[in-house]
């Protein structure tokens, strides 16, 4: 089921992510106004990436697995959506 994270500013790029689709900083703190009961202001600022049909490689020749998507500015709002059990956020490529 999808649980989706709604921001309160309109904006016509705005679009729908599945999180688990995005590349973000899992070190990042959960963002503590969301968890705190506020709405989500803005989208999450997002950029698309071009993934090559040869795969990189990474550490130790294990295949490096590339997304789609990276978040630029909102990885606080997604580490506090995980918490609350959201599976999607609203955000806006800014790279189109």
């Amino acid at each position: 089921m999808m649980m989706l994270l709604k921001a309160k500013q309109k904006t016509p790029k705005k679009q729908i992510f599945q999180i688990s689709d995005l590349t973000f900083i899992k070190s990042m703190k959960p963002l503590e106004a969301l968890l705190n009961g506020e709405e989500l202001r803005d989208p999450i600022e997002v950029i698309r990436h071009e993934i090559n049909s040869t795969p990189r490689m990474g550490a130790g020749g294990v295949p490096y697995v590339e997304k789609k998507y990276s978040v630029h500015k909102g990885s606080q709002r997604i580490q506090a959506a995980l918490k609350m059990g959201y599976t999607h956020i609203e955000g806006v490529i800014i790279n189109d």
